[in-house]
């Protein structure tokens, strides 16, 4: 039933995507995601209408999708060139951790089958247990139901590996990559330690509404401990700065965790304010000198850091020591 109405749908597409309406909507930029090539993902997300039209209330969010797939373009297809010879054919495993209604999970588990031609296999995890069900309607609408698996649970108590290896039928000591969108306050964290504990080889969040930070800060308003107390008794300069200082600790704890971490724009701030992309690729080595600039961070901003820091020293093995 549903391969039938994916090929209607597909003819609809192709039939109203015309050359000069393609022209028109991306007016000269790539788009690594279209709507004549991927009619079903796009319905499924919500973009395409019945008719396969894409109203302008819609359009933002495709770009926006196109950024996202552009932004995480280099990350995957470093993931993809780390295989070795002997795994070039094993799919990869990836985990879309505080997974919501799966927009990165359907765009990843696309992107890396249909643009670079790679078998993967996606387990998307989340609390709720309604939102991993829409996610799996999500799915199916998609057509990607074959390598995108669903699961609820708590991120801070998820074995990764052994939900992988029951939901793949496979035994694997590793993850390829976790992914978090927009995964609230420490859920980012719990999405990092997640990777961590995983081994795996790529780490990709998107943080938000940090909260963790200012509220130690807080607490700190009125004992003016440090040069940053006129930040930390200022509501809106403490949240905002804490969410800057908190991403910045993230990254310094990645790299003393054996990664090479980046923040970067995941999409321009005229879609959304929250649009730090925190990349991180294991190397295996800890740099010793960013947990000593981790600490000195702390100190400079009055002495306060995040639970990230001993979360990841207690899983660190002694060769990233």
């Amino acid at each position: 039933m549903r391969d039938s109405w994916a090929d209607a749908f597909a003819d609809t597409a192709r039939a109203y995507w015309t050359r000069d309406r393609l022209d028109d909507l991306a007016r000269g930029k790539f788009l690594a995601i279209q709507p004549h090539e991927a009619p079903a993902l796009l319905r499924a997300l919500g973009i395409l209408h019945r008719d396969a039209s894409m109203p302008p209330a819609e359009r933002r969010k495709f770009f926006q999708i196109n950024h996202m797939v552009a932004a995480l373009g280099p990350s995957l297809r470093e993931l993809v060139a780390s295989r070795s010879d002997a795994t070039l054919a094993a799919p990869l495993w990836l985990i879309d951790a505080a997974c919501g209604r799966s927009y990165l999970t359907l765009l990843v588990a696309y992107t890396l089958e249909h643009v670079h031609g790679v078998p993967v296999r996606v387990l998307a995890v989340d609390r709720s247990e309604a939102l991993v069900q829409e996610s799996a309607r999500r799915t199916q609408i998609a057509g990607l139901a074959r390598i995108v698996t669903h699961r609820a649970g708590e991120l801070a108590s998820f074995d990764a590996l052994a939900a992988c290896n029951e939901a793949f039928g496979e035994s694997r000591s590793a993850i390829d990559a976790v992914l978090a969108l927009h995964a609230c306050d420490t859920a980012t964290d719990d999405a990092i330690v997640l990777g961590a504990r995983a081994n795996a080889t790529l780490i990709a969040v998107t943080p938000c509404c940090q909260a963790e930070l200012a509220a130690a800060w807080k607490g700190l308003a009125e004992q003016h401990v440090s040069a940053f107390a006129p930040v930390h008794a200022t509501p809106h300069l403490r949240r905002e700065a804490a969410a800057l200082v908190t991403d910045t600790m993230r990254t310094l704890l990645l790299r003393g965790a054996g990664y090479e971490s980046w923040a970067l724009e995941l999409v321009p701030t005229e879609h959304t304010p929250k649009n730090t992309l925190l990349r991180a690729m294991k190397r295996g080595a800890s740099d010793r000198v960013a947990l000593q600039q981790y600490a000195a961070l702390v100190q400079a901003t009055g002495g306060a850091g995040i639970a990230l820091a001993e979360r990841l020293e207690s899983i660190r093995s002694p060769i990233t020591r």
